[in-house]
């Protein structure tokens, strides 16, 4: 297998504003390289604490000797080097946070694999941005003097120069296409693992929406909105299958619903009573019509006992009858009669 296919990338993005600008880079030009000057935080705890920070500071990358992960997209700036600093401009012609991606060098677990991905990570980025290893990777050191010593801080103490970075750097970008020889490492070229939660807004969110759509756990529209409908849906298929209901869309929801099949009983199909062709939902003034004492009649057979007063209005108690039938039926709990609900109540 190819070098480039070495490890995998995980991209779990945060949603602080503090943290994740969501301001594009129109160009990258350079790359930074960082350390995280912490003994005890690995890159999963990073993504924790930059994910409740309060003030203005981030990295896109953080690698441990676990993985690599990524947790601000490359596309986007983040606030990793002080605006301040001349040194950038001078180097590079333009402020670090605005063309420049920031990759930080956890120190904890085993030194040798953490410094192996660290590496071939900047040959990834050198590749993708179309960057020379010898002349667009800078360090923090450099762009911020006096007050900033990362990466040497953590590389030198473990008998790696500065010089010696950047030359294994290169043999990984001279070598892309060679073969990986330590096979324990090895994984699929496409065996990128996203994670997707409440706030993305990406043609992947879409992606998913259009899975659990077809599964039978989302009725709603594919907008590549992660908002509460879709978070319920994912919650409806991690319950269906045993699985933790974080309600994010990780490798092990990936994994199962990749070959997840459609359940009967939540497939958009004839019914005895055709879909009337329009949700039901708690609105103000009341929606009030036959079809709306049918599903409360529907509601009260389905428990085997009266639970709501069938008054053809559907209000609070409707609703939330309506909810507690979605969660019997690992349907998506929101609390409104759609095309699926309806399917599965009659």
């Amino acid at each position: 297998m190819a070098i480039k296919n070495k490890y995998k990338i995980e991209r779990k993005y945060i949603n602080n504003s503090y943290a994740r600008s969501r301001e594009f880079i129109d160009d990258v030009r350079f790359l930074v390289a960082h350390e995280t000057d912490n003994d005890t935080a690995d890159a999963d705890d990073h993504y924790r604490y930059f994910n409740g920070i309060n003030f203005y500071a981030s990295a896109h990358t953080f690698i441990d000797d676990d993985k690599i992960l990524e947790i601000i997209p490359l596309n986007e700036k983040a606030w990793h080097v002080n605006y301040d600093k001349p040194k950038d401009n001078q180097l590079y012609g333009d402020d670090a946070n605005d063309c420049a991606i920031g990759t930080e060098l956890c120190r904890t677990g085993n030194f040798k694999k953490s410094y192996d991905r660290y590496v071939w990570y900047f040959a990834y980025l050198c590749h993708k941005f179309g960057l020379n290893p010898q002349h667009n990777i800078v360090s923090h050191k450099v762009l911020d003097p006096g007050r900033r010593f990362d990466p040497q801080s953590w590389l030198e103490p473990n008998g790696v120069s500065w010089n010696e970075f950047i030359n294994d750097v290169q043999r990984y970008y001279d070598n892309w296409n060679g073969k990986v020889v330590d096979r324990d490492e090895q994984v699929k070229s496409e065996e990128i693992v996203w994670y997707l939660s409440r706030g993305d807004h990406n043609r992947l969110v879409g992606d998913l929406q259009r899975k659990l759509k077809k599964l039978g756990y989302y009725d709603g529209k594919i907008d590549n909105n992660f908002g509460p409908k879709t978070e319920s849906a994912v919650k409806a298929f991690q319950k269906h299958e045993g699985l933790i209901q974080d309600g994010s869309y990780g490798p092990k929801t990936q994994a199962v619903m990749k070959n997840a099949k459609s359940k009967k009983k939540n497939k958009i199909g004839p019914s005895v009573i055709p879909y009337p062709g329009y949700h039901f939902e708690l609105r103000s003034p009341q929606m009030h019509d036959d079809n709306v004492g049918r599903i409360q009649r529907a509601l009260n057979n389905a428990a085997g006992h009266k639970v709501v007063e069938v008054d053809n209005y559907y209000g609070p108690n409707t609703a939330n009858e309506v909810g507690e039938y979605q969660e019997r039926h690992d349907l998506e709990p929101d609390k409104m009669v759609g095309p699926i609900t309806w399917s599965t109540l009659f």
